[in-house]
């Protein structure tokens, strides 16, 4: 059984200086210095760029302090939505024609040429045996060909993967991913909404894993509901749902705060275990929420202050 002790004091001394909204604004405030404040604080390396490349920096930096301490049994459940971005990446180069290399992420769990080639060929068993399942077929009938069914097909495949991973989880951390999905399928109900997707195409963005079924979501997006409140009375959800309808009247971002906070509530009664993995997944769902915190605090000047 992995020891996590020494591990968790190290985080609990790093997430002191975990960046919020409020620090945030305070460091924007000053447009002239703003990214040199930022670079300060030692976010992304404390180095230049821009705002969006310091996060990309420290969430790579992220992604490997993840998989050095987490077996692998458990840091799939936190690094495969970066392996899904990569080969949403490759399929839809590999369209257009144009170079992937600028939209990779490092470390992530699968090498990208090991990918790249899964995409050439239309078999993806190197990746695993679920993501084959998903995306072997939808390969064969075209459907990896435009990119709006890459996306739908690659999230499906990868995320049906880190549910049946998460399974073999212990209990919080099981919870964790299933609250995760759950949040993930009502920012892109919200989403579809404000773009005006048919039924069909919001349908084909839900993930699996989540506690509240597919049929739910379809169900309320089908009857134009504006929130999913008169649908999930009595499922666990329901008080963090009707809190991030409240948050979304007045931006995603806030919703996604609040759905932020819902699945951490999963974790929090679990933090204080020194020997438990719980609290490297709370310090990793904390700087990837900071991490677009800084993205938007900066993006009124497209991530370039300073």
């Amino acid at each position: 059984m992995a020891d996590y002790t020494y591990t968790n004091a190290y985080i609990s001394a790093k997430e002191t200086s975990i960046l919020n909204r409020d620090t945030l604004a305070r460091i924007t405030s000053d447009s002239a210095d703003a990214l040199r404040l930022l670079a300060q604080t030692g976010y992304g390396g404390g180095e230049g760029g821009s705002a969006g490349e310091l996060a990309d920096r420290e969430l790579s930096q992220l992604r490997a302090f993840i998989m050095s301490a987490l077996p692998d049994t458990l840091y799939p459940l936190l690094i495969l939505p970066y392996d899904a971005h990569n080969l949403k990446v490759l399929l839809k180069c590999r369209v257009s024609g144009a170079d992937p290399a600028p939209y990779l992420y490092d470390n992530t769990m699968f090498d990208t040429e090991i990918a790249a080639a899964c995409c050439r060929g239309g078999e993806f068993s190197l990746l695993s045996d679920t993501i084959a399942d998903g995306l072997n077929a939808a390969y064969d009938d075209g459907r990896l060909t435009a990119p709006f069914s890459i996306s739908a097909e690659c999230d499906r495949a990868f995320y049906r993967d880190i549910s049946l991973r998460s399974k073999k989880a212990i209990q919080p951390v099981s919870d964790y991913v299933t609250a995760e999905a759950d949040g993930k399928n009502l920012l892109t109900f919200y989403r579809a909404k404000r773009i005006g997707l048919s039924a069909d195409d919001f349908k084909a963005l839900l993930l699996p894993g989540g506690s509240v079924s597919g049929d739910v979501f379809t169900g309320a997006y089908a009857s134009n509901a504006e929130d999913l409140r008169a649908y999930t009375f009595g499922l666990d959800c329901h008080d963090a749902f009707s809190a991030a309808a409240e948050a979304a009247g007045r931006s995603l971002s806030e919703a996604a705060g609040v759905l932020d906070d819902y699945s951490l509530s999963k974790l929090l009664p679990f933090r204080y275990e020194p020997s438990s993995p719980v609290p490297v997944f709370i310090y990793f769902k904390k700087k990837t929420a900071e991490a677009r915190l800084v993205r938007e605090a900066f993006a009124g000047n497209g991530g370039r202050n300073g």
